[in-house]
């Protein structure tokens, strides 16, 4: 491993993810036993996980309802820093400092204003080494092209509608710029490979996450170095460009069942019904006459494996197919220079998960940390997004640099979702999504998360969250972090299917109607936007402070914090309850506050 790797891979241990014990599991978060109140949990492992909950404790309770600790902090701090050579210095000054003839209040403060310092001093190191980290601020446009219009588009903006050329070599310098000018710096290219054909769902062209070939262009978008030029596009407009990588599956008829079928979950059809197969099988044919029994595409759902029937089932125990979609992923950025990849139901094919939907044995090392090694070894740039709906720490520990801020997830410390919390409208659960938001934003060593109100998955957001639609938009928009947002809500559009709440669906034709926005919805957005990309310009990189106030009232919300400043630039605040709230707040660290009135579902930016 490249050396430059190999302490980045030493940082993130130390700070977030864990250092290796003897027994083969990483150190866990520490558990404070607060006195009077019970346990809490870091928020996640390591330095930075203990630094965090440590400070936001002392702030709510006082550093003598933790005094008692002060002997299982210098064993937790022992047991992390144990494995790392480079961490030996720090180690000593520890247990000088816990074996000095202070006494335990005078030991506390020097322990842990050590363990803030030398937490800081790694925070910057990795800072500096991790290059993929500009995926953590960036603002994310999705497209997807089949449905973009992008002809309509132009006319909506009496603007000449191009002629007949293929997808990405009609999309022209203006187009990104538009795009760009809305505040994106991101273009995610949602489904650009050739699509399966067997079993293929619906009448629109089939669902782009059946792929007949991972390492190709769709030819309906474009050829290869239509592709390239867009992307070349983008990179002199100063946008980058993600695509899929989709690793857990493959249409009926992929490349790879013609090149590969190994790589597939199979078995020997029955002599005496060949053609007959099992439930959760489909019958293949090779061109030389091979036959076999070929699993769909799946994923385990409460004990019960649930199919996509235009798939088949790819084979994660195997190496040579690790191999290969590894080679496949570099190949994008090799070829055309994409600058990163959101990972299709990423958390599938983590070995316990795939041990569990499959009953098969795995390699030891986890494929998603292997592949996301590999490309960064030589393209340290090049960016990972999961979508993922469990497994936080399982992902963050392979490398990735942004999961799914979509729904609750059971892991040591919690994990409230961004997208659920918001939909559920419960003021108590928002708050703690922030908080959780919070402390994922200041983190370095770990995963961070990616919000959204919307995307290809979901219904639009007007029938997600109802009269919170605003509130819950500029909650997400205005966010500090990464932010992904779903082209054509822009205006309000909405067209789902007879058989799919999706704004755009996959089974049935739908275009973009650019020419007939939703105009307050336009209107809204166009506003929001606008300000988030101005409050991003003047605080130049704000960290994300939680708001909290004294009491149960149903507004919730954050502050941005320019770097180097301890007051607020802007604070953002909301109401997702039916009755409008009074709001009279002061926050004695942030020295600030604010007193007004939020209507129902009304939100606020204040710029104290």
């Amino acid at each position: 491993m490249d050396s430059g790797l190999h302490r980045l891979a030493q940082l993130r241990e130390l700070l977030s993810l864990g250092t290796w014990k003897s027994d083969a599991n990483r150190v866990g978060p520490f558990v404070f036993h607060v006195s009077g109140a019970g346990e809490r949990v870091a928020p996640s492992a390591g330095l930075e996980g203990f630094v965090f909950a440590e400070r936001m404790l002392v702030r709510a309770v006082g550093a003598e309802a933790l005094l008692h600790q002060l002997q299982d902090y210098g064993r937790y701090l022992d047991d992390l820093l144990a494995p790392e050579p480079c961490a030996q210095d720090a180690r000593k000054s520890v247990h000088n400092l816990l074996h000095s003839p202070d006494s335990g209040a005078a030991k506390y403060e020097r322990l842990m204003a050590f363990v803030r310092r030398y937490t800081e001093s790694l925070r910057d190191e990795l800072a500096s080494l991790d290059q993929s980290r500009w995926v953590r601020s960036a603002g994310i446009y999705e497209i997807f092209p089949r449905a973009y219009n992008l002809a309509g588009k132009r006319a909506a903006r009496s603007r000449p509608a191009g002629g007949k050329a293929p997808f990405f070599a009609d999309f022209g310098m203006q187009d990104i710029l538009d795009i760009k000018g809305l505040g994106f710096d991101t273009i995610w290219v949602m489904g650009i490979f050739p699509i399966g054909e067997r079993n293929r769902s619906g009448t629109a062209g089939g669902s782009p996450y059946s792929i007949r070939d991972h390492a190709a262009v769709n030819p309906d978008l474009g050829t290869p170095e239509d592709f390239r030029g867009f992307v070349s596009r983008a990179h002199q407009a100063g946008m980058r460009v993600i695509i899929d990588f989709v690793p857990n599956h493959a249409a009926m008829d992929s490349r790879f069942l013609l090149d590969h079928p190994d790589f597939f979950l199979h078995k020997d059809p029955e002599p005496a019904h060949p053609d007959e197969p099992d439930e959760g099988y489909f019958a293949w044919a090779s061109r030389a006459g091979r036959k076999l029994w070929l699993r769909y595409g799946g994923y385990e759902v409460m004990g019960s494996v649930n199919f996509w029937n235009d798939t088949a089932q790819l084979d994660y125990s195997q190496e040579s197919l690790r191999r290969e979609m590894s080679r496949i992923v570099r190949s994008w950025v090799e070829r055309f220079g994409v600058d990163g990849f959101r990972v299709d139901m990423a958390y599938l094919d983590l070995n316990a998960n795939f041990t569990r939907a499959w009953g098969l044995a795995m390699p030891p090392r986890e494929f998603l940390e292997e592949l996301i090694s590999t490309v960064k070894a030589d393209f340290p740039t090049t960016a990972f997004i999961a979508e993922s709906y469990a497994d936080w720490d399982e992902l963050s520990n392979c490398g990735f640099d942004l999961i799914y801020a979509k729904n609750d997830m059971a892991r040591p410390g919690g994990h409230t979702g961004w997208y659920d919390a918001l939909q559920s409208r419960d003021p108590d659960r928002i708050r703690a999504a922030i908080d959780r938001a919070e402390f994922l934003q200041w983190q370095k060593g770990g995963a961070d998360m990616l919000a959204f109100i919307g995307n290809h998955d979901e219904a639009a957001p007007a029938r997600v969250f109802g009269p919170w639609t605003r509130g819950s938009a500029l909650l997400t928009l205005l966010l500090p972090g990464g932010r992904l947002f779903y082209g054509s809500q822009e205006i309000g559009f909405d067209q789902p299917g007879s058989s799919e709440p999706k704004s755009l669906p996959f089974n049935e034709p739908v275009e973009v109607d650019w020419g007939n926005a939703d105009c307050e919805a336009a209107q809204f957005y166009g506003e929001t936007l606008r300000t988030a990309e101005a409050l991003r310009r003047h605080l130049e990189a704000p960290r994300l402070k939680a708001l909290h106030h004294q009491g149960a009232p149903a507004w919730v919300g954050y502050a941005m914090v320019a770097p180097g400043q301890s007051r607020p630039g802007a604070m953002v605040l909301a109401n997702p309850s039916e009755q409008s709230v009074a709001v009279d707040f002061h926050d004695p660290e942030l020295k600030t506050g604010w007193v007004g009135t939020l209507p129902a579902f009304g939100y606020a930016v204040v710029q104290p």
